[in-house]
């Protein structure tokens, strides 16, 4: 892999129940000897309720917005030492394209971790025990990011039919080619 900065990202998003988060539990432990190397998750910072989101932000889309800039901010800014950070959570990518324009960063990979809608329910509701999450807005969700990767030519990884190691592989191979 070759970078023209001093750090390359790896912001990994998509909709609940598409695997990201198993990728990058597999990927932290395959890669664990890399000391300049570091796993972030979006939802570390808290989720905030809805209401709360509405209450300070004006809607749940500019909190997500706003945690983004800032998220991206702090990965700028507090991760100096690392050559390569993969960060993940369920982000617009929209959002992800301005937070970079606007720190000047352009050594960054958008990937989506996707699948079809009916994996995703199906992990919802058996894997994870979180059938509440199965909802028509998660399915909008998933389809709404899948049409941003597109138009946003960002890296698709599906895994509604692969197995974990064929995705941790695919993963491996945008790493190679970044």
């Amino acid at each position: 892999m070759t970078t023209t900065d001093n750090k390359h990202i790896f912001f990994v998003t998509g909709a609940s129940g598409v695997g990201k988060t198993t990728m990058i539990l597999r990927l932290k432990e395959k890669f664990s000897q890399k000391k300049d190397w570091i796993f972030l998750h979006f939802d570390s910072i808290g989720v905030p309720s809805t209401e709360e989101m509405n209450e300070q932000y004006g809607s749940p889309s500019e909190w997500q917005k706003a945690m983004t800039f800032k998220w991206i901010e702090k990965l700028l800014s507090e991760y100096n030492e690392k050559k390569v950070i993969i960060f993940e959570g369920q982000v617009n990518l929209e959002f992800i394209k301005q937070g970079f324009a606007q720190n000047n960063f352009s050594n960054y990979k958008t990937i989506l971790v996707h699948c079809n809608q009916q994996k995703m329910i199906e992990r919802l509701t058996d894997k994870r025990k979180q059938p509440e999450l199965a909802t028509e807005d998660m399915k909008n969700w998933l389809e709404f990011l899948r049409k941003q990767a597109i138009k946003h030519g960002a890296k698709i990884i599906d895994t509604s039919e692969i197995n974990e190691d064929e995705v941790v592989n695919q993963f491996e191979q945008i790493l190679l080619d970044a």
